[in-house]
C-alpha cells in the first residue's frame, strides 16, 4: 500500500512515523490502533502487531529506533486511580488526609489501571505535565490528580509515587 510503508526500520503511515519494526513484529503506537493499518500488516506483510502508548511521540521527536526500541525497553509507566465504588471520603486527598480519615496506606486492590505505556525517562514532571494539564486520547481517566497512583518499572523492579496536593510522595503499593 503506497501509504503505509518501512523507511530504516520505522513504519510511516501516511507520512507519520506509526511504529517500528522489532524482529517479526510491529510495535504500533495507540493512535494508530485502526484497522487498515493492522490488516495490512498481519495480511499483506505477515506481521504481528503490538500496540503501545507513546511510540509516536518518541518517533516524531526525532528518536530511531534505539532510543524507541531498545532504550526504552522495559521502562514503563502505569497510572492507577481509585476505583468508581471507592468511598467519596478517600478522593482526592493527601496521604495524610487518607490516614487521618482511617483509610490507611494505598492498596492496590482500591485502584484501577487506567494507562500504562513507555517512557524514555522517569520524570514525575513529564508525568504531570502529560496527564495533569491535558489527557492523551488514548487515557482511561481522568486527568491525574491527588490520591492517583504513578508507576514507573524498569524489568523487575517498580517504584510507586502518590499523587500529594504539592508534588508526588513515594509509597509502597500493594495489596494487604
Amino acid at each position: 500500500m503506497k501509504n503505509i510503508y518501512f523507511r530504516d526500520g520505522i513504519l510511516i503511515y501516511y507520512g507519520n512515523p506509526a511504529g517500528y519494526l522489532s524482529g517479526k513484529k510491529v510495535v504500533l503506537d495507540s493512535i494508530f490502533d485502526k484497522e487498515e493499518i493492522i490488516t495490512y500488516l498481519s495480511e499483506k506483510e505477515n506481521l504481528a502487531v503490538e500496540i503501545r502508548s507513546g511510540v509516536y511521540d518518541r518517533l516524531a521527536e526525532g528518536g530511531g529506533m534505539a532510543e524507541t526500541g531498545i532504550e526504552t525497553k522495559g521502562r514503563r509507566i502505569r497510572i492507577y486511580q481509585l476505583k468508581q465504588d471507592s468511598p467519596l471520603l478517600m478522593r482526592f486527598v493527601s496521604l495524610a488526609e487518607r490516614e487521618k480519615r482511617g483509610f490507611g496506606q494505598p492498596q492496590q486492590k482500591e485502584y484501577a489501571l487506567v494507562y500504562e505505556g513507555e517512557v524514555d525517562t522517569f520524570s514525575l514532571e513529564d508525568v504531570w505535565e502529560k496527564f495533569g494539564r491535558r489527557v492523551p486520547k488514548d487515557f482511561e481517566g481522568h486527568a491525574l490528580s491527588i490520591s492517583d497512583v504513578v508507576e514507573f518499572s524498569e524489568e523487575e523492579a517498580s517504584r510507586f509515587f502518590y499523587v500529594e496536593p504539592k508534588g508526588f510522595a513515594e509509597i509502597v503499593f500493594k495489596s494487604e
